[in-house]
C-alpha cells in the first residue's frame, strides 16, 4: 500500500469521516462487552464482545463475516480474524478512501448489478473481487 503525505492522509480521513464517526461507538461497545480495540496502520481495529458475536451470527445482506470495514474502522470477530483478513480489509479501506462516505451506496449498487446478472451480491461484487485478488497476490508474493 503506498504511503500518502500527512495532509493528504488527513483529507482522506475527513472524506471518509462521516462513516468512521458513525461507527466509532462500536469500539466502546466491544470494550464494555469483553472485546477490545487497537489502532493499527491508521485504522481502528475493533474485535470481540457484542460486536464480534454479532459479526459471527450474521449481519444483513452479508450473513456471518470474519471482519467488516466501516470507513477507517475494521471490526472483526477476534484479533486473529483481524490479522488473517488485514490485507483484504485494507483494500476496502482504500476503496472507502476512493469513494468516501458514498462507498456503502456504491458497494451496494455494484452488488445489486452483480445479482441482476445472476451472480452473488457479495462474491461477484467487483469490490470484493478486488479485495480477494489483492489479498491472494500478497499471500503468493509473501510465500515465494
Amino acid at each position: 500500500m503506498k504511503k500518502n503525505s500527512f495532509w493528504w492522509q488527513w483529507l482522506l480521513y475527513l472524506w471518509v469521516g462521516p462513516i468512521t464517526a458513525l461507527c466509532l461507538p462500536l469500539a466502546l461497545l466491544a470494550k464494555l462487552t469483553g472485546g477490545g480495540y487497537n489502532l493499527h496502520t491508521g485504522v481502528l481495529e475493533i474485535w470481540g464482545g457484542w460486536v464480534g458475536n454479532r459479526l459471527n451470527r450474521g449481519i444483513p445482506f452479508l450473513g456471518a463475516v470474519n471482519a467488516i470495514t466501516l470507513g477507517h474502522i475494521v471490526a472483526g470477530i477476534s484479533p486473529e480474524h483481524l490479522r488473517n483478513s488485514r490485507i483484504h480489509e485494507r483494500v476496502h479501506v482504500a476503496q472507502f478512501e476512493r469513494w468516501g462516505f458514498l462507498f456503502p451506496l456504491v458497494y451496494l449498487l455494484a452488488g445489486i448489478k452483480a445479482r441482476q446478472r445472476g451472480g452473488s451480491l457479495y462474491w461477484d461484487n467487483p469490490y470484493e473481487i478486488e479485495a480477494y485478488t489483492k489479498a491472494a497476490e500478497a499471500k503468493d508474493n509473501h510465500c515465494t
